[in-house]
């Protein structure tokens, strides 16, 4: 179940990625949705954060399971 877990929070925050890197794209091409574009690429980033965080925590875990 952790194994599962980590992949899916890794897969979270590719997709995420992508998103971000999209999104930022989109702020060059269209200068006056750019507000929009920069409060949305804010909540995406405080979700990269957790997720980071998750995955990051997931990892001690498995590390701590596989040593002990």
């Amino acid at each position: 179940m952790l194994a599962e877990a980590l992949l899916r929070c890794l897969s979270a925050r590719d997709r995420l990625d992508r998103v971000l890197a999209d999104l930022r794209a989109l702020v060059v091409d269209c200068a006056w949705k750019a507000r929009a574009i920069e409060l949305m690429l804010d909540r995406c980033t405080e979700q990269q954060h957790v997720l980071t965080g998750v995955v990051d925590l997931l990892e001690s875990i498995e590390s701590g399971l596989r040593a002990g």
